[in-house]
């Protein structure tokens, strides 16, 4: 008897890490994105399809949402320069805005030069026959977008153009497998530039 729980005790410890994935940020049930197409900075059309490399870091910021979104494509920079040169040739970048009511492809190049970074930031043409295609593809990154109006235009956080409303967002970056499937989040508050950079590895090495 003895015997037979020695042989036990080990499975009991250890089987509680049976299929689990070490990823130091939040690990997501795989899931198959919908198949988009919007605009980058340069007003092209830009399919998720056109990019094949075997992770992709998606953020969600928008060009009047000032330190916060600064900060998470710093961040987003910054975990991307931790790797080396052969592991970023693996990885892409990608940025979609929770504000396409204003931010166009010159107000998305204007920001990408401000904050000194090169990958694309993405939006509608049309914001009357492409919202629905927008909400579809924040609803499947799991981004909550809120408006809100504001009481006074004396609000506006943004010398870019006044806003009469604000936008609340889920802050964060969603880490995609070559599968195309979301695996991992990264939230701004949560945020470890070398961790994400390590969770990178991992996918890629999958």
């Amino acid at each position: 008897m003895r015997h037979l729980f020695a042989l036990i005790a080990p499975l009991i410890l250890f089987s509680g890490c049976i299929g689990t994935t070490d990823f130091y940020g939040r690990s997501l049930e795989p899931k198959s994105l919908i198949e988009f197409e919007l605009y980058d900075h340069n007003n092209d059309p830009f399919n998720l399809s056109d990019i094949v490399s075997d992770v992709i870091m998606v953020g969600f910021i928008h060009t009047s949402c000032g330190e916060k979104c600064d900060n998470l494509t710093a961040l987003m920079a910054q975990s991307f320069d931790l790797l080396t040169d052969q592991e970023q040739k693996r990885v892409s970048q990608v940025s979609i805005t929770t504000d396409p009511w204003h931010d166009d492809s010159s107000r998305l190049n204007y920001y990408m030069m401000n904050n000194s970074v090169e990958w694309p930031h993405l939006t509608v043409r049309d914001i009357n026959s492409e919202l629905g295609m927008m909400e579809s593809v924040w609803a499947s990154f799991g981004t909550s977008v809120e408006i809100s109006e504001n009481q006074s235009k004396s609000m506006a956080r943004c010398s870019i153009h006044l806003m009469d409303y604000t936008v609340n967002h889920t802050y964060h970056v969603i880490l995609i497998d070559d599968e195309r499937n979301t695996r991992v989040q990264w939230l701004y508050s949560e945020w470890d530039s070398e961790s994400v950079a390590a969770d990178i590895r991992r996918l890629a090495s999958e």
